[in-house]
């Protein structure tokens, strides 16, 4: 519960770290200016054009992104509880004529509904009890047009500024507890209708993997939508969290296929794949569904290389973000700036709507993920698109047989949402989207072998197992192999190897 005394420490700690009004002091780090000159861009692309746009920026400080903002939205609205800080931002930035510099407490402010294009903020809910920011959260969704954009940065898990601190009252939170503000929040709009958060991208700050190897910087962006009427299934993030991807399942997952890996072969078929794409630390990866992070941070541990990993579970990703956070990311990092000594950035979103940076990576890597994707065409053009010329792709994934298929593999399909193609088609579909294939294999005996290896070790370690999880829980892995065993040795349920490159 935010309380006057909590308050009080908070501009109390502002007050002590915030007298000589720099960067270094809002960034509370001795690299903090050359951290921002890379950090800053880096927040503003994502955010994408302001053009024209009315802007609310929360916590505005010194004007670290007020200025950028100002120079291209109609109107910027700048609020700071720090009248030294606010202040020194209307002097560097009053002149541009277009912003409302206040003085005040953000869970106090008064707008009209539906004033404002975009609400930004950078460091701010972390400084707030729960419940303010929940009440926040719905001022937000109140404030922004339907349509509109909601953004927001915070420091997770711990402090990731190497200034020394007495009395530190930051609420550095898993990320978890923001998606369930978030998530829960709703607003009942004047003509009945319920608007709600849609989620655009939630991702590590990549300045601060790449300079501190540290994803514990997350920032989110939000679409203001109404809550569509319930319709036909479709996968989708909360389908993933709830059904396919919770806790419980990611564990026994894992279970079979090693920490870190959710899809047959592991860390040793991750390996081996990877062989194939000849990756060095020069090279950037974009890996699709990246599940858990096993084989994002695999190939940076072992190769160098610097991975950007996405994917549509937040369960997935948070996972392999409290395991970063755990290992203690960032303790040891090189502090090379703009170095790109292997590192890992992780991002909660659909890539079938997310705007990929263009001719930004050297390899796409995905791992029996693109199942879940329906329109394939659209998500490879997407991907291709990504690609630097002469980058390479490699995917595995499940694939189907020629013929109809069963009652039985007709419902595996469905329960799970998946859409499988055909071998050849996979390959025609890459093709199409303009890809140079240079292998597409239906390597379903070697599904098949690494299939039987892992029913086996469930076998084994079955009392493992159920001390863990439960005798039922078992008892369904079990059929479940077993199963996709039968499909597979029918010519049911194909396992497709892909390798194309962008010409």
């Amino acid at each position: 519960m935010g309380t006057p005394q909590e308050r009080e420490a908070q501009k109390s700690y502002w007050a002590e770290h915030s007298s000589n009004a720099t960067v270094e002091s809002m960034m509370l780090d001795s690299q903090a200016a050359d951290i921002d000159k890379l950090e800053r861009p880096e927040v503003l692309k994502l955010l994408g054009s302001v053009d024209g746009l009315d802007v609310v920026e929360l916590g505005a400080g010194i004007g670290r992104f007020t200025r950028p903002l100002a120079e291209e939205a109609r109107s910027v609205v700048a609020l700071d509880f720090m009248p030294n800080l606010i202040e020194q931002n209307r002097v560097d930035n009053g002149h541009l004529g277009n912003i409302d510099f206040r003085c005040g407490d953000a869970t106090e402010l008064d707008l009209p509904a539906g004033c404002a294009d975009l609400v930004f903020s950078n460091w701010l809910l972390m400084y707030l009890a729960d419940d303010e920011v929940a009440k926040l959260a719905h001022n937000m969704l109140t404030w922004v047009k339907v349509g509109g954009t909601v953004f927001f940065r915070e420091s997770c898990f711990r402090q990731s500024g190497d200034k020394a601190r007495g009395s530190n009252p930051t609420h550095y939170r898993n990320p978890r507890e923001y998606f369930k503000i978030f998530d829960e929040c709703e607003v009942v709009q004047p003509d009945g209708r319920v608007a709600v958060f849609d989620l655009v991208c939630c991702k590590s700050v990549d300045t601060y993997v790449r300079v501190k190897q540290n994803q514990n910087q997350v920032c989110w962006k939000w679409r203001k939508i109404i809550k569509p009427a319930p319709t036909a299934f479709r996968v989708d993030r909360h389908f993933l969290d709830g059904q396919r991807y919770t806790a419980g399942s990611i564990a026994r997952y894992e279970f079979v296929f090693g920490q870190g890996f959710i899809s047959p072969g592991g860390e040793r078929l991750t390996q081996e794949l990877a062989a194939r794409l000849g990756l060095n630390p020069d090279t950037h990866v974009l890996d699709v569904g990246c599940g858990v992070g096993g084989s994002a941070f695999h190939l940076a541990r072992t190769l160098g290389c610097y991975v950007y990993g996405i994917d549509l579970s937040a369960n997935m990703i948070l996972t392999a973000l409290e395991r970063a956070a755990a290992s203690g990311n960032g303790d040891k990092a090189s502090r090379r700036l703009g170095g790109m000594e292997g590192g890992v950035s992780l991002e909660v979103s659909d890539a079938t709507r997310r705007a990929l940076p263009e001719a930004s990576f050297d390899a796409v890597f995905t791992r029996d993920s693109l199942l879940h994707i329906h329109d394939k065409p659209a998500l490879f053009s997407r991907l291709l698109r990504a690609l630097r010329p002469g980058g390479q792709l490699l995917v595995t994934d499940y694939c189907r047989g020629g013929g109809p298929p069963s009652p039985g593999f007709s419902a595996y399909i469905d329960d799970r949402g998946y859409d499988l193609v055909a071998v050849a088609e996979y390959a025609a579909l890459l093709s199409a989207a303009g890809f140079e294939v240079l292998s597409a294999r239906d390597e379903t005996p070697r599904f098949v072998a690494t299939l039987g290896a892992e029913l086996e070790r469930l076998r084994e370690r079955r009392d493992e197992f159920v001390a863990r999880f439960s005798e039922r829980e078992h008892a369904d892995m079990v059929a479940g192999w077993e199963a996709k065993l039968e499909r597979a040795h029918a010519g049911e349920h194909c396992w497709g190897v892909f390798h194309a490159r962008r010409p």
